[in-house]
């Protein structure tokens, strides 16, 4: 397994698409903070801080480490056998679960720096705005990272899946990129116009009434999203009525988790199943 993980370590750090996306995020990142300040968002509390913070790294940077990890489960395998460097690899005195498991591990440990150079943007960003570095704030963004790693090592695992099905990588690629297309945008969309036409057939309904309709919503219909279930559970770390995010009540990442134990048990539960199926066909398949 060792092996398997120094070799995919070194090759998946060598790769285009990891320094793309991260620097395609660091563009979109570095200027919102520069907007906020310059138009008078600065000062906040940690409080808001975090919450602006979980709000950040769970939208623009989930999606595009999203699609890094299902881009780089999708083309795991079948770019092995095409380059003829899995056969080689095979030759060797190492199990096939052993060199699926080394490279599912180097993938993770990848994943988990691009989420900490993420976060890192984050946190100077949100003391560049004025917010206090607190003991609670960086608590709170190491629960965060562990609960996105976990989101997005069931993308890889889906990716593996793509893999082992699809034999030209380059096909996997653009399965891939549809499916993220669809996970990512359409159902949830689909799925809020269900929420929203669910709504406007009650009478009066209030905002919390709506806010649980797209919780329900999105744990029934989406648990195959990880990032969906991912913001249902960040969506009760802070609440505030106010648009400038005063008077927030913070309630933290340990409540937010603790609270939607089905999500988070969603978001486990299909790793798991994702996993089992990867690794299993990997086992099965004709590496020729």
């Amino acid at each position: 397994m060792l092996w398997g993980f120094q070799l995919e370590f070194k090759q998946s750090l060598r790769t285009k698409k990891l320094w793309v996306i991260m620097g395609i995020m660091a563009l979109l990142y570095i200027p919102v903070f520069y907007i906020i300040k310059r138009f008078g968002g600065q000062d906040l509390t940690a409080e808001a801080a975090m919450t602006f913070l979980i709000q950040f790294v769970t939208g623009t940077a989930g999606f595009f480490i999203g699609i890094l990890a299902l881009l780089m489960g999708a083309t795991a395998i079948n770019s092995e056998i095409e380059k003829g460097t899995l056969r080689v690899a095979m030759s060797k005195p190492i199990k096939r679960l052993a060199y699926i498991g080394g490279k599912f591990l180097a993938h993770s440990v990848v994943l988990l720096i691009a989420l900490l150079l993420s976060t890192l943007i984050g946190v100077l960003g949100v003391v560049y705005l004025g917010a206090p570095l607190s003991g609670q704030l960086v608590e709170d963004v190491l629960l965060l990272n562990m609960l996105l790693l976990l989101a997005m090592i069931q993308l890889v695992a889906l990716g593996y899946i793509l893999s082992t099905v699809i034999k030209s990588s380059s096909s996997a690629l653009g399965a891939a990129l549809v499916l993220a297309f669809v996970m990512f945008l359409i159902v949830p969309n689909i799925v809020s116009y269900m929420v929203y036409k669910e709504a406007m057939d009650s009478p009066n309904p209030s905002m919390s009434d709506i806010e649980q309709l797209q919780k329900d919503y999105t744990t029934k219909y989406l648990f195959y999203v990880p990032t969906s279930q991912v913001g249902v559970i960040t969506s009760d770390v802070g609440a505030s009525s106010d648009p400038d995010m005063e008077n927030l009540e913070y309630n933290g990442m340990t409540y937010a988790i603790r609270h939607n134990l089905v999500n988070f048990g969603i978001i486990v539960g299909m790793t798991l199943v994702y996993l089992i199926v990867g690794f299993y066909r990997f086992t099965r398949m004709d590496l020729r």
